[in-house]
Parts: C-alpha cells; sequence; structure tokens
C-alpha cells in the first residue's frame, strides 16, 4: 500500500543573534516534520509513505488523477488549498500550469481513491479562513462542509474528550476511547447529507463533529477535525493506540475494511 502525505512541516530559522545595531547573525536553518510519528505508524506495519512538506507540494504534488493513482490514499494536513492549486510560477523550470490539482484530488477520490483531511491551522477553513479548502472540488470530495471565509479553529486549552457514535466502525474497533487523551482544540466542520459521523469531540459546554466518513464514488473519503500532531495532538500523539488508530482510518480508506 501506498500513501501520499502533505503537510504537517515546518522550516525553523535561528536562533537569531542581535549583537550590537551592526552585528546581526542567523545562526541554523533545520527541518521539523510534525507528523512523523504519523508516518512512523504507518510504515511500522508495511505502509509505504511519501510525504511531502508545504515548499515541497507545491512544486512537487502529483498534477493529475493519473499520477495520484499511484497512491492508495492521500493525507492533506496542515497545507493550504493555494499550495495545491498555485504553481511556483518563480522557481526557474517550472512547468506552465496546465492542469488543475484540486480537481484531480476529487476526481481521484470519486473514481476509487482514499482521501483524509486532518485538522490544523492550515486545513479545512483554517485560521482566519485561508486553509481555504471551501468551495474547492477537494471539498466535494470530502464528507464535511467548511466555513465559508471564516475561522474555523476551537482552541480547548483544558482538553476536550473524543465521543465514539459508532464504535463498530472498522476505524475505531479495538480502541479504548474511553482511556483516551484530550485534545486541545479543532476546526469546526459540518457533516454533508449521507456522511456518517463516527465520532464526536467535546465536553458539557461544546460538541462538534471530530471524525465523518462518507462513499464517494468508488473511493471513500474522511475528515478528522483535530490534529495528528501538537499542539491540538499534544497528548494524543503519544498514546500507545495513536498508530493503531491511524493504520485502520488509512486502511479503511484504502478499501482493506
Amino acid at each position: 500500500m501506498k500513501v501520499l502525505y502533505a503537510g504537517d512541516a515546518c522550516t525553523k530559522i535561528g536562533p537569531v543573534f542581535v549583537a550590537s545595531p551592526f552585528n546581526l547573525e542567523v545562526k541554523g536553518v533545520s527541518h521539523h516534520i510534525w507528523g512523523q510519528p504519523l508516518i512512523d505508524a504507518l510504515t511500522n506495519d508495511g505502509i509505504e509513505v511519501k510525504h511531502l512538506t508545504n515548499d515541497q507540494a507545491i512544486s512537487d504534488f502529483p498534477r493529475t488523477e493519473e499520477e495520484l493513482a499511484e497512491y492508495d490514499v492521500v493525507i492533506i494536513s496542515d497545507c493550504e488549498a493555494e499550495v495545491l492549486s498555485l504553481f511556483p510560477f518563480w522557481v526557474p523550470g517550472t512547468p506552465l500550469p496546465r492542469t488543475d490539482r484540486l480537481r484531480a484530488i476529487r476526481n481521484y477520490t470519486r473514481n476509487g481513491g482514499g482521501l483524509l483531511m486532518l485538522g490544523g491551522w492550515s486545513s479545512f477553513s483554517g485560521r482566519f479562513g485561508t486553509g481555504a479548502y471551501y468551495d474547492t472540488p477537494v471539498e466535494e470530495a470530502l464528507p464535511v462542509n467548511c466555513l465559508k471565509g471564516a475561522d474555523d479553529r476551537v482552541e480547548v486549552p483544558a482538553g476536550v474528550k473524543v465521543k465514539v457514535c459508532n464504535a463498530d466502525h472498522p476505524i475505531m474497533k479495538d480502541i479504548p476511547w474511553e482511556d483516551a487523551p484530550v485534545f486541545e482544540g479543532f476546526n469546526k466542520i459540518i457533516p454533508k447529507e449521507g456522511a456518517e459521523v463516527v465520532a464526536m469531540i467535546g465536553d458539557e459546554e461544546i460538541e462538534h463533529p471530530l471524525l465523518v466518513t462518507w462513499d464517494y464514488g468508488k473511493g471513500r473519503s474522511a475528515a478528522f477535525s483535530s490534529d495528528c500532531a501538537p499542539h491540538w495532538a499534544e497528548y494524543f500523539q503519544p498514546w500507545e493506540y495513536y498508530g493503531k488508530f491511524w493504520i485502520q482510518t488509512v486502511r479503511w480508506l484504502a478499501g482493506e475494511k
């Protein structure tokens, strides 16, 4: 099985030293893959993962449905729609944008692929609406609608628990969700008619969809409104069932269950 995973990474620059009004130095550039534990969990289960940081995805993400068809599942997380819809014309040698990658993702899913969007500041609508997947072909393939042009983040520093709606769903089975750690935030998403809300997230004051799935044409897609990495998943990521959950999610999306 092959998975294409875009996002959940950053480049760190610094520290920055200002020694005098005439002396400023930057010492160090490093790259951090926030989703590395997810990559490791899938890889350890025999699933091949190709990961693209956002600066790689803008030029290297597959441009056609046929190229996407090499993968069983596509994961998008903290990767703004513009990363996939625009082309880096400022990079010498980049071909002109003669294809629509957002349409390709939709068509890939409709024709049998698996699509998963994870929450984050640059997912769904995202921070200040800049995730911007509303009114896109990718939104058509997802089992949820995004808040159009709105900031859809809900920050809950005290943490909110998972509330399972269908414990028999192949994604959720054999995981003690009553013992699951809290999440510290999520995106507001709106389930579509015909989609299944597999799990909710919340407490006595708030409750919103956490995991929503559906069949889309010949394929499957899922929306997970919280993150796979800190800060929202600060406690979930080190949980012993973290890997099992994502493995079951990806294998269900690929049609194995």
